[in-house]
């Protein structure tokens, strides 16, 4: 899973700060959190890690292959996070690493009273838009792309814990809050992404609607008459449960759809004009902004 959004590297430890070249760690502890600095500078294979908290787990530099208890190994590059449960045990790869290139990544071990605290909040006073729907943190999807969002707020994290602010602990405490409630979100959308057709939801139902309909003009007001809500009342629920406009998520789905076309035909036009696009230059534009690369150079990446 390769992003662009990609965490600032963070200050390495000294040649003498170094106990040892597999999995040097750094801990900065804050009130409802630690954060772990890990360095490795020679080639490892099945090294053993396991955190006794949920652990926000982001790469920042290098590549590592994760072994997680009953899931299929993967490939684990900068621009990804991890979201684990407590107990997780996983043994992980360093393929590349060496002392002139090691790798880095951070682990963010969250306080369960904190998790607590932040779900029952959210659950009390900004309650899902369906009644059967309640915040929590969806972990079997534990493995996602940063957006611009989440690696602004992961970047604030590390600059916070890694300062000799008087304050830190506060200002750290209100940032966890809020990458805690984007993650959510971020979840949301990738169950949105997986769910059935056969689910009620309305977003699911304008999911189907959005993906039958992916090569046509689509509007706002389309969309609030399939879901038989106003305008207003439509995106206020997708901003309250996935952070994103309706227009914005249709946008989304159209670049999904044409990842796939790209892959499938090898023409840019094609993925273009069928995906719901009127403007090739316009389409290259927004997805190079998206995705790092143009759709050209997306086609050559993966082994046309």
């Amino acid at each position: 899973m390769r992003n662009t959004n990609q965490l600032n590297v963070l200050p390495f430890s000294k040649k003498q700060e170094l106990n040892t070249l597999v999995e040097n760690r750094r801990a900065y502890t804050m009130s409802s959190f630690e954060l772990s600095i890990f360095e490795t500078y020679e080639t490892s294979s099945l090294v053993p890690l396991q955190f006794a908290e949920l652990v926000i787990i982001n790469m920042i530099r290098g590549k590592k292959v994760m072994h997680l208890q009953q899931r299929p190994s993967f490939d684990y590059y900068p621009g990804a996070t991890l979201l684990l449960p407590e107990g997780t045990r996983m043994q992980i790869d360093f393929p590349d690493a060496n002392i002139d290139a090691p790798t880095q990544c951070t682990a963010i071990t969250v306080d369960a009273d904190k998790i607590v605290e932040v779900v029952n909040y959210l659950n009390e006073f900004y309650p899902q838009t369906e009644r059967a729907m309640r915040w929590s943190f969806q972990l079997d999807k534990f493995h996602f792309s940063n957006n611009e969002e989440l690696t602004r707020l992961i970047n604030r994290l590390f600059q916070i814990s890694l300062s000799g602010d008087q304050h830190k602990d506060a200002l750290a405490d209100l940032v966890l809050k809020e990458l805690m409630i984007r993650i959510m979100q971020m979840q949301g959308l990738l169950v949105l992404s997986e769910s059935a057709e056969r689910n009620s939801s309305i977003f699911t139902a304008l999911r189907h609607y959005i993906k039958e309909n992916i090569a046509e003009k689509l509007s706002i007001d389309q969309l609030s008459r399939q879901a038989g809500m106003s305008k207003s009342t439509l995106s206020r629920a997708f901003r309250e449960r996935f952070n994103v406009s309706p227009m914005e998520f249709v946008i989304r789905e159209r670049l999904a759809y044409a990842k796939k076309l790209l892959r499938a035909t090898k023409s840019v036009k094609e993925a273009c004009f069928s995906s719901g696009f009127s403007d090739v230059n316009y389409f290259i534009r927004l997805f190079k902004q998206r995705e790092g690369v143009t759709p050209g150079q997306y086609i050559a990446r993966i082994g046309y």
